[in-house]
């Protein structure tokens, strides 16, 4: 079995990266949080990949920006064109042409751990149903989406994003494709306040990464006092 992780990143320069963080933070902290998340994510996902038969992608926003310096370290997809729904959709048929299944997950959620995205991978690998896997986020989203079955358009297109609800009406579509194993419920980073929460969940790895100890230091040096959340 053959399975695949796309990371779904933007690109500074190209597009506007974490706009809620950078009016806390300023343009310059927010477009350097969101590359170090990013590095730690595709840490996390490499690890994984040394593990087990999954091949490591970018899936990156703009097509003018796939050969940029920021994502040579991992073959690149562009996204295409559309909604997020679109591009996901996009992103993961291309990918389930080549691979007996396929993995999705934001930059954003840095503390999610190998031991996840191995749960996920050999739930998936198990060919003899239609599977999916589900991370959902606090805020309402989803940090991950797996499968090895093909997904209609349509299914991806109907869910409003960016919605309070928008973990909810993608579990539910997707349950009528096959058995679902939920993940862990992570936070991802939107709001300067998300950014606590980050802070807690890499604090309480029982085996952190090189680079998401690093990502805490990363943290630490920000302009905010932790202490006073």
């Amino acid at each position: 079995m053959s399975g695949a992780i796309a990371i779904f990143v933007k690109t500074p320069g190209f597009s506007p990266v974490k706009t809620r963080l950078a009016v806390k933070l300023g343009q310059q902290a927010a477009e350097a949080f969101h590359l170090a998340s990013a590095r730690t994510v595709k840490t996390v996902v490499q690890a994984a990949g040394n593990l087990d038969t999954i091949r490591s992608y970018y899936a990156v926003a703009e097509q003018a920006a796939l050969a940029h310096d920021y994502w040579q370290d991992l073959p690149c997809l562009w996204q295409g064109e559309g909604g997020l729904g679109e591009r996901m959709a996009n992103v993961y048929q291309t990918l389930l042409k080549s691979h007996d299944f396929v993995l999705l997950v934001g930059a954003d959620i840095p503390q999610m751990t190998v031991s996840e995205l191995l749960t996920a991978s050999a739930w998936l690998s198990r060919d003899e149903h239609a599977r999916l896997a589900f991370g959902p986020s606090v805020d309402g989203g989803f940090w991950l989406f797996g499968g090895n079955v093909s997904v209609p358009h349509a299914l991806w297109t109907e869910v409003t994003y960016s919605a309070a609800d928008t973990g909810a009406q993608f579990f539910n579509k997707i349950g009528q494709l096959g058995e679902i194993r939920t993940l862990a419920a992570l936070c991802d980073v939107d709001e300067p306040e998300d950014l606590l929460s980050l802070r807690e969940a890499l604090l309480k790895l029982a085996e952190p990464l090189p680079e998401q100890r690093e990502l805490l230091r990363f943290l630490d040096a920000l302009p905010i006092n932790f202490s006073q959340h």
